[in-house]
């Protein structure tokens, strides 16, 4: 009779099946293949995959999960406690920048398909834990006094627009890695002057947003 597996070697089989079929999804794509090449991959049966993972899609949730967690490393490693809000914010750009330069496999496995349709635990976890990655920078901003509004939104404002040009970029349509920062500086800065938060004149320091400044010339012309 086989000895039953420890939990460290079931889970070290796991791991080991997750590595085999990230490989098979970068060089194949998802749908390009099965359970059976994923098992044949790593020497075994089609019948002892799905002893560990229900199906495909919970071998490519974790999958994900895996490569967001790498993901996830940089962005928090980037992140320096008691560094000003402005040098970290630079710091984590640069560093989802060149996770996605170093990774480009791994960077379009993440993004290049849709969340699963049922709970997965382990995904749902990561994912939650970059969410916090892509929020926890513009916080500090915005405690800081740097910027105004809601950290989640603007949080997801910078990631879309890093998105989108990181995909410009894998896709050809930025053709060097410069000419990328550049587009990425810029937009940006688009996006912080829109939320910044500027010191009024005479105000003793007091921090006002752009769009209260607005809102005090507008009213100081229709008075006059």
């Amino acid at each position: 009779m086989r000895k039953p597996l420890t939990d460290e070697e079931i889970e070290a089989f796991r791991e080991r099946l997750v590595r085999v079929a990230e490989k098979l999804f970068a060089a194949h794509g998802v749908d390009g293949v099965t359970m059976r090449q994923i098992a044949k991959a790593l020497g075994y049966s089609q019948t002892a995959a799905y002893r560990y993972f229900a199906d495909k899609d919970e071998i490519l949730a974790a999958v994900r999960a895996a490569a967001l967690r790498r993901f996830c490393s940089r962005l928090e490693t980037a992140l320096k406690p008691g560094r000003d809000a402005r040098e970290n914010a630079k710091a984590v750009g640069r560093a989802y920048l060149q996770f996605a330069l170093d990774d480009p496999d791994s960077y379009r496995l993440i993004f290049g398909s849709k969340a699963p349709e049922r709970d997965i635990p382990e995904y749902s976890r990561t994912v939650h834990r970059f969410n916090s990655s892509m929020t926890d920078y513009v916080r500090d901003l915005v405690n800081q006094g740097y910027l105004k509004g809601d950290p989640v939104e603007l949080g997801r404002a910078f990631w879309v627009a890093a998105h989108g040009i990181v995909m410009m970029h894998l896709s050809g349509f930025l053709n060097s890695v410069r000419a990328r920062d550049e587009l990425h500086k810029m937009v940006m800065q688009l996006i912080y002057r829109g939320a910044r938060i500027e010191v009024e004149p005479n105000s003793g320091g007091k921090r006002a947003s752009r769009a209260s400044k607005t809102v005090v010339r507008t009213t100081a012309r229709t008075r006059s």
